[in-house]
C-alpha cells in the first residue's frame, strides 16, 4: 500500500507551529501557574496563623478552577487551530464555495464531516483522535457546565472525581451521579495528555504534507525513509483504493 497523501494547501504551512504553540503555552504559561498556585498552598498549611486553614481552603478552590480554566483554554485554542486550518484549505481546494459560514458555525461532528470532506481522511483516523474527542467534552464541561459532556468525562476520566480522601476499591462514596463540574478535579498530567494529542495531531498532518510533496529534495525523501520507519502510525491508501 501506499503513503496516503492530500492535496496541499497554503493552510498547511500556516499550521506547521501550532504543535510548539500549544506545548510552549503548557510549559510557559500553564506549569508556571499551576505551581505558583500549588507553592502558595503548602505555605499555608505549614504556616502558623491561625486563619491559615481558611484560605488554604479557599486557595485549593482557585487551583480547581484555573486547571478547569485551563482545560476550556486548551480545547479552544485547538478548536481555533483546527477552523482556521479548515478555512485555509476551503479557501484553496473550493474556491467560491460557501464553507466559510459552514465552518464558523460547524459543532464538532460537523467538523469532522468538513475535515474528511476536504482532506480525504478523517480525523477518527489520526491516533490522537480519542483524547481529542475526550477534549471536545471537557471545553463543554467547562464552558457550560453540567451535562452530557460531564457525564461523558466521567465515564471516559474517572480520575476527574477522585474520592476524598483515597479509599481502598470498593470502599468510599462514589464519585457524585450526575457528575458535578464544580467537583471536577482535572489533574495536570491530563491537561499535558491533552496538549500532547494536539502537538500529536498537528505533526502528522505535517507528516501528510511532507509525503504529499510532489518533487521532494534528496534531504526530505532521506528524512521521510527514517520517519516511515520510525513512526507508529502511517496512513496508508488501501489497495483498493478506498
Amino acid at each position: 500500500m501506499k503513503p496516503f497523501r492530500w492535496k496541499n494547501c497554503f493552510a498547511d504551512v500556516q499550521a506547521s507551529k501550532h504543535d510548539m504553540t500549544i506545548e510552549s503555552y503548557f510549559q510557559d504559561v500553564i506549569v508556571p501557574a499551576l505551581a505558583t498556585l500549588d507553592t502558595k498552598i503548602g505555605e499555608l498549611e505549614n504556616s502558623d496563623w491561625p486563619g491559615a486553614v481558611f484560605a488554604k481552603a479557599d486557595m485549593e478552590e482557585v487551583r480547581l478552577e484555573a486547571a478547569r480554566a485551563f482545560g476550556l483554554s486548551i480545547q479552544s485554542i485547538w478548536e481555533r487551530q483546527l477552523r482556521s486550518y479548515l478555512l485555509g484549505c476551503a479557501k484553496d481546494l473550493r474556491p467560491g464555495e460557501p464553507f466559510a459560514t459552514k465552518i464558523e458555525k460547524a459543532n464538532w461532528k460537523e467538523l469532522q464531516k468538513l475535515f474528511r470532506g476536504l482532506r480525504g481522511i478523517g480525523l477518527n483516523a489520526f491516533p490522537s483522535f480519542a483524547v481529542l474527542d475526550a477534549l471536545q467534552h471537557l471545553g463543554n464541561a467547562c464552558r457550560h457546565g453540567d451535562g452530557d459532556s460531564a457525564a461523558e468525562l466521567a465515564r471516559r476520566y474517572p480520575d476527574f472525581w477522585p474520592v476524598i480522601p483515597p479509599m481502598p476499591p470498593g470502599c468510599g462514596a462514589l464519585p457524585p451521579s450526575p457528575p458535578r463540574v464544580a467537583q471536577m478535579r482535572i489533574p495536570q498530567e491530563r491537561l499535558q495528555e491533552f496538549v500532547a494529542a494536539i502537538a500529536r495531531f498537528w505533526r502528522d498532518a505535517e507528516y501528510i504534507y511532507n509525503e504529499s510533496i510532489e518533487r521532494k529534495d534528496p534531504g526530505l525523501e532521506a528524512r521521510l525513509v527514517r520517519e516511515r520507519a520510525e513512526r507508529d502510525w502511517l496512513p496508508l491508501v488501501p489497495a483498493d483504493g478506498n
